[in-house]
């Protein structure tokens, strides 16, 4: 319970620092490509280590599109941080587990048991009171922008669960990371200014947090099933809303609460329904 509830206030903190360094003039895709950069460099020493044999894969298109669909799903989650509130923005990026079905269902054919429906629906319902759909949703897309940060999340556990059979761990994070980088340096080129100092060392700080909660949720893996950890999974928004709160001093009105509220228990109980890519992918920060 510790290492769980320690690695998901580090991914909270991540949260917090990445949108502190948003505040402090920093673009989302340097903050983005900062993060990866760092979680590279923290990495390669240990995959030197394992010799060049630890290197090999047989499956590196898997592992591009994994790195495709997590940096998409990182960077819509910064963007998204810049126009609504943290709390809503986290909440959103951590709905994957209630896409993870469908998308099972269509690329890997996997079954998809009522009570795991049953979390799809409530999910959604829960996402709508949130994003508040209307005509006017695309006039100011942030939610949807938040909404598609999940949902590339999704896509990128799908391809997980098609490497974990043939991969370790550390190969599909190492790839992961040092591909995501790679994919971000033509944008990068783009880019008119560097990003502030300011900003520059909060997006280290996004970068260190998140290592950590790589860390814990592996120490975590090890004492417990993933089921048991994922149960934590939405601790993550909590301690979002308290920092949010006493940083920013933003307080959610009831109505997101209450969608909130119904998307953490729907994304819950689909890790609890006992589906496979679920609880071979979640919880882990992308």
């Amino acid at each position: 319970m510790f290492n769980a509830l320690t690695a998901f206030f580090c991914m909270a903190l991540f949260g917090v620092f990445v949108k502190a360094a948003s505040l402090a003039g920093g673009s989302s895709l340097t903050i983005n490509f900062t993060v990866y950069l760092g979680a590279t460099l923290l990495t390669l020493p240990y995959m030197i280590k394992q010799g060049k044999e630890f290197f090999k894969t047989e499956y590196f298109l898997y592992h591009f599109l994994r790195a495709a669909f997590g940096v998409l799903a990182s960077f819509l989650y910064l963007f998204s941080l810049r126009y609504i509130p943290l709390v809503n923005a986290t909440l959103l990026f951590n709905t994957a587990p209630i896409f993870i079905p469908i998308l099972g269902l269509f690329i890997l054919n996997e079954k998809v048991s009522p009570k795991c429906w049953l979390a799809v629906f409530l999910g959604l319902i829960g996402i709508a009171i949130i994003i508040h759909p209307n005509k006017n949703i695309l006039s100011n897309p942030a939610d949807l922008i938040g909404l598609a940060s999940g949902f590339s999340l999704a896509v990128a556990y799908v391809y997980i669960k098609k490497l974990t059979p043939t991969d370790p761990p550390a190969r599909i994070l190492f790839y992961f990371f040092t591909l995501a980088t790679l994919l971000q340096l033509p944008f990068l080129a783009n880019c008119a200014a560097m990003p502030a100092e300011q900003s520059f060392l909060w997006a280290i700080l996004g970068c260190v947090v998140f290592a950590l909660a790589q860390m814990y949720l592996v120490k975590a893996y090890e004492v417990s099933s993933a089921a048991q950890v994922g149960i934590f999974q939405y601790s993550t928004v909590v301690f979002v809303g308290l920092i949010d709160w006493v940083v920013w001093g933003a307080v959610p009105p009831l109505l997101d609460i209450a969608g909130i509220a119904l998307v953490a228990i729907a994304g819950t109980m689909a890790i609890r329904s006992g589906h496979p890519t679920i609880l071979k992918n979640s919880p882990q920060g992308d």
